[in-house]
């Protein structure tokens, strides 16, 4: 006889509803998305706003700021299909390393249905999202701004339109990804989206691929032709020269260190000026200029204090994204002093709020670290470019899990890392909302070991399922335990060479989604374990022995074609199967 365990109930009120009204954000209780305490619910029959679970009414964020925190594993704020989101002169955000998103019921697909929701940005909004999926129209118009997170595919089975000076942006998708993968479901104010034609699209200095609706602006149009400094990092109590030249059209100008904008002087010929700082921690400088057809434009530069930070190296990025390239890196707080491939950093290195690219190099090469060391990788990009074949090693005799070991290397708080291997001792560990890729054959994971937390993933662009089982499973972890296929995680192939690992999340079993079709049947979901299997209870009441068992023995989704149909309020239980 199994034994049943209690895990999670939900109620489901099926009477007929002539009109739904909407859901309004009142940040009553802070910035979560997922707080019913943020959102006034007395219009509308949504009782709940919980991760993936669809909210069946329209949904109002105005004059407001809005954050999408980190979920246990890969979670989305769903909408049902055919309503519509509203974001007007607002502001949503990741936090806390979030990679979670936005989307519509399972099932819904655009283009080619049926669809999921609208999501409409106006008014200036600004939408940070790492990912859309499940048949959502994004419209964006020529205000707004909204960018992707999350590499791969951000936008899943939906498409989006831009209205001219509406801007896209990918922090983890190069121009050629975006080419490849998005270029087709992407629209300027309803016709095909042509490069040069109805947008452009280049790299940002911070390494974000973007895209802006329309054509080139004219040139009379430019407010903040320069804003330079002459140093990127200084000690605390030293100064920097902060430099600008600004168009002739140019009537106002100020410039903020974050503690309030004041107004900065230009040269009446030359249309330049400069000031003098002294700094005695970290400053983000933002230089905003308006001209006279009231045009608005910002430069923002940063300048870093060392004496904020531990000993080692950090990255700045001052001459691009090259990994090897010194000008890169403030050495200021270390005994380092070349940063060349196979010679071992003696230092902790920092790689925070960056995108950092691993060139192609001659032969096979690898940015070495010395034993003991940390390789922190924050809330970051790390990835291959140019057909690179390099990657990331301890310096050689170091091995795990023999020993001795090489540098740790921690990949954190949302980061994106792909080498085409890691070598010599490597122990590297990825948290809950991070991934992994490696896109070399053979060995990739070297003499080194992987500790994968739950809700992480792992790619393999080129070994196949049986290679990484005979390869390398014996030394990924999951939770700091040995990997166990079906217990802590699961594997699948990428449709190719490669394959994808996994994790099985630990959050508490709980109903996902749940629908009514045309007739009258419920549809289920939860977030089941790969091979456990489920019973399924309804009630009437809540009573204790008001339950009564629909289906047995399944896995993450069942049907209630039996007693739903008669039901205007009903209640659902999950119960895992030992």
């Amino acid at each position: 006889m199994k034994r049943l365990n209690l895990i999670c109930f939900c109620l489901f009120i099926l009477g007929q509803i002539s009109l739904f009204a909407e859901i309004v954000w009142t940040g009553a209780n802070g910035a979560d998305i997922f707080d019913e305490d943020n959102w006034d619910l007395s219009n509308s029959l949504v009782e709940v706003i919980d991760p993936n679970f669809s909210i069946d009414d329209d949904v109002i964020i105005k004059d407001a700021t809005v954050e999408i925190p980190q979920v246990t594993g890969q979670q989305r704020f769903q909408v049902g299909s055919g309503y519509t989101i509203t974001v007007d002169n607002s502001e949503i955000k990741l936090v806390g390393g979030s990679n979670d998103g936005i989307g519509g019921a399972v099932g819904s697909r655009l283009p080619q249905g049926p669809e999921g929701p609208v999501l409409d940005i106006k008014n200036g909004s600004f939408v940070e999202l790492f990912f859309i999926v499940n048949g959502v129209q994004v419209n964006v118009d020529g205000t707004s701004e909204v960018i992707f997170g999350g590499g791969g595919n951000p936008v899943n089975l939906s498409l989006i339109d831009l209205k001219e000076g509406a801007v896209l942006g990918f922090k983890n998708e190069t121009i050629e990804a975006f080419n490849s993968e998005h270029l087709g479901k992407l629209t300027i104010d309803g016709e095909v989206a042509e490069e040069e034609i109805n947008y452009s699209i280049s790299l940002s200095d911070e390494g974000v691929t973007t895209i802006i609706a329309g054509t080139d602006g004219d040139p009379g149009d430019d407010v903040i032709l320069s804003f330079e400094t002459d140093e990127t990092s200084v000690e605390s109590g030293d100064s920097v020269n902060l430099t600008w030249v600004v168009s002739e059209e140019i009537i106002s100008l100020t410039l903020d260190d974050g503690s309030g904008p004041i107004e900065v002087d230009f040269d009446p010929v030359d249309f330049d000026g400069e000031l003098n700082v002294t700094l005695t921690e970290t400053t983000t400088f933002t230089l905003s200029g308006v001209n006279a057809l009231d045009v608005e434009e910002q430069a923002v530069l940063k300048v870093i204090v060392t004496s904020d930070q531990a000993t080692g190296i950090y990255w700045v990025g001052t001459e691009g994204f090259d990994l090897f390239d010194e000008a890169n890196w403030d050495l200021t707080k270390s005994s380092v002093e070349i940063i060349d491939p196979n010679v071992s950093i003696e230092d902790d290195v920092y790689i925070v709020d960056a995108t950092v690219e691993i060139p192609q190099l001659p032969a096979q090469q690898r940015f070495q670290v010395a034993s003991g060391n940390i390789i922190t990788i924050d809330n970051s990009i790390v990835r291959l470019t140019g057909g690179s074949n390099d990657g990331i090693g301890g310096p050689p005799g170091s091995r795990l899990p023999g020993g001795p070991e090489g540098p740790t290397m921690n990949i954190v708080n949302g980061s994106s890392y792909e080498s085409y291997f890691i070598v010599n001792g490597v122990q590297m560990n990825v948290d809950a909302t991070s991934t992994a890729v490696f896109g070399g054959p053979g060995n990739p994971v070297n003499i080194s070991e992987i500790n994968l937390e739950p809700g992480s993933t792992l790619t393999f662009l080129k070994e196949t399922i049986e290679a990484f089982n005979s390869e390398h499973l014996s030394k990924v972890y999951i939770g700091g335990v040995p990997a166990e296929e079906g217990v802590n995680y699961t594997i699948e192939s990428d449709g190719g060479e490669g394959c994808i690992i996994t994790t099985i999340s630990d959050e508490a079993l709980k109903i996902t989604n749940i629908v009514r079709d045309e007739e009258g049947n419920v549809i289920i979901e939860w977030n089941g374990k790969p091979g456990s299997f489920y019973a399924v209870d309804v009630s009437y009441t809540l009573e204790e022995d008001s339950w009564e068992e629909l289906i047995d023995s399944v896995t993450n989704e069942a049907l209630d074609d039996t007693f739903a149909p008669e039901a205007e309020r009903i209640y659902y239980r999950i119960r895992e199967q030992e």
